[in-house]
């Protein structure tokens, strides 16, 4: 019986990975699990690699690939959430990510920036995915705890527009995609009966450190009003935030686009020149605007949000319009309509704001245990952990004072 993640992985996997990504004339010699995450890279599901030695065309060769896992959660309600999230993860991969690239590549643009996906295990309770390893070509993650720069930050919504560009086109000739895509319906910002309840605990659990620091920190009673408030109700503000929306803004959306869920690609120089989306494990139909305003209010370095926010927008609108008009499509908004989109779903970016931005500046060392995140349990010790980084650990103030400064100055919170 498996008593890790990893110990789910058989040499069958392998073997079957290897077939996709090098031929059936491949011919695996030995294989090994090397782990190379930290705690608090990954919360959701177990993540580690596989390395490789196989025989082809008279020559021995060498790989690596990453494997998404079932984490084996031993809570019932954390473990059906976190099972849900590997179900889409795989339904995106194997059914929805072609279609778009199909769509994609018909307009002359190249493929998503995702991982390549080789092998799904779909057996309840053994779920895993088998993806090339990024490390293999340069790519890297940048450092969470100092928040991306604006040439990061464009790279991603660039990237972004293209994703969300690709599902209108594919909505554009297919109608309402739940209905081709069935497991975009399954949402825990929809959530209902025991799951909603466990969720409402869950985020309710995160929101408390947030609203105690707000406590502690003079001039911003509006954005402590707010966050009182959206604890007790959180999931109905993420249900509002989810469902409210409609043509032409709604499309299938990646739903966890932030700093952990992206790696970058680096010139000589050290300058960024191309990111991938990783994680679609929460994609969604939804307005792009919760993409947007997720990734912008929880992933970004200093004052980078309220000084670029133009910049920002309209990078994302021109590379929309470019893949939706190479398509043959018209661009079914104008930036004027994208900027007040954009502000109605800035409640969604600074729930999370609030709740991501004390974790993603903590030290690997600090982080809790997964199963502590996702179940709320000992949540009085990591409390008082994010009380004391308020003054010990020299990245949190400025990083959450320029969130809430944003969102009082875009009257967010009024």
């Amino acid at each position: 019986m498996a008593e890790k993640p990893q110990d789910l992985v058989e040499r069958r996997h392998v073997e079957a990975t290897l077939a996709r990504d090098k031929g059936a004339d491949a011919r695996l010699l030995s294989w090994a699990i090397e782990d190379f995450t930290q705690k608090g890279d990954n919360m959701a599901t177990a993540v580690t690699s596989v390395a490789v030695r196989f025989a082809l065309r008279d020559a021995e060769h060498r790989a690596s690939y990453v494997v998404k896992i079932n984490p084996m959660r031993k809570e019932a309600q954390v473990d059906a959430f976190t099972c849900n999230l590997i179900k889409k993860e795989i339904h995106f991969h194997a059914v929805v990510l072609p279609e778009l690239n199909a769509a994609l590549q018909s307009a002359g643009f190249e493929k998503l920036r995702i991982p390549k996906f080789y092998f799904a295990e779909e057996e309840p309770g053994r779920e895993m995915l088998f993806f090339e390893d990024l490390r293999d070509r340069g790519f890297k993650m940048a450092d969470r705890k100092k928040g991306l720069d604006a040439a990061h930050a464009n790279l991603v919504l660039k990237e972004l527009a293209r994703f969300h560009a690709t599902s209108h086109v594919l909505i554009a000739r297919n109608g309402d995609p739940t209905d081709r895509y069935p497991l975009l319906k399954v949402d825990f910002a929809t959530s209902t009966g025991q799951q909603r309840e466990f969720l409402k605990g869950m985020f309710g659990s995160h929101m408390q450190p947030a609203v105690t620091l707000l406590q502690e920190i003079e001039g911003y009673d509006s954005v402590l009003r707010w966050a009182t408030r959206s604890q007790q109700d959180v999931m109905d503000v993420l249900r509002d935030q989810v469902t409210d929306g409609a043509s032409p803004f709604k499309l299938i959306c990646h739903g966890d686009c932030y700093s952990n869920n992206l790696l970058f690609r680096y010139d000589d120089s050290g300058a960024p020149v191309e990111a991938m989306l990783l994680d679609l494990q929460v994609t969604r139909y939804a307005s792009l605007a919760t993409d947007l305003t997720y990734l912008l209010l929880t992933s970004l370095a200093g004052s980078v949000m309220s000084s670029s926010e133009q910049d920002f927008l309209r990078a994302y609108y021109a590379s929309f319009s470019a893949v939706t008009e190479a398509a043959g499509h018209p661009v079914p908004f104008s930036f004027q309509d994208l900027q007040e989109e954009f502000r109605n779903k800035l409640p969604l970016g600074l729930l999370f704001g609030l709740i991501v931005n004390p974790y993603i500046v903590m030290s690997s060392s600090d982080m809790p245990e997964a199963e502590v995140f996702l179940s709320g349990h000992d949540k009085e010790e990591v409390k008082q952990k994010i009380l004391k980084a308020l003054d010990g650990n020299p990245l949190l103030r400025p990083r959450l004072l320029s969130v809430l400064d944003y969102v009082v100055e875009a009257g967010v919170v009024d």
